[in-house]
């Protein structure tokens, strides 16, 4: 059986590092700080236990991969970080609705 949590919150913490690693390259390094701090806050509360953190991390791994599908790519390092974002964004939403799931198949 599959721990979804520490999945979850590995996902964040790749998130955060991913984040703060392409600050350094982007045009808008303060947004990637904020999604990292955000993920980061993700972390910290799905740890805590409880629903927050899930639902946190949930949403910007979601949004992460929405959001990938309009980012311009200029080379062959912009598509490979991209995939890996896009790889990550899909494993955070899979994570996070098999938490749900099995929450919802609990109190059922």
């Amino acid at each position: 059986m599959v721990d979804w949590r520490a999945v979850l919150g590995a996902v964040a913490l790749a998130s955060v590092v991913g984040e703060v690693v392409s600050a350094f390259f982007i045009e808008a390094p303060v947004a990637a700080l904020v999604v990292a701090a955000l993920f980061l806050v993700g972390w910290f509360l799905l740890r805590r236990g409880g629903i927050a953190g899930v639902v946190l991390i949930g949403v910007l791994c979601l949004i992460e991969l929405l959001g990938l599908f309009f980012y311009e790519r200029e080379d062959a390092d912009d598509w490979v970080l991209q995939i890996l974002f896009l790889g990550l964004g899909a494993v955070g939403v899979v994570a996070a609705i098999g938490i749900l799931r099995g929450r919802s198949l609990r109190t059922a």
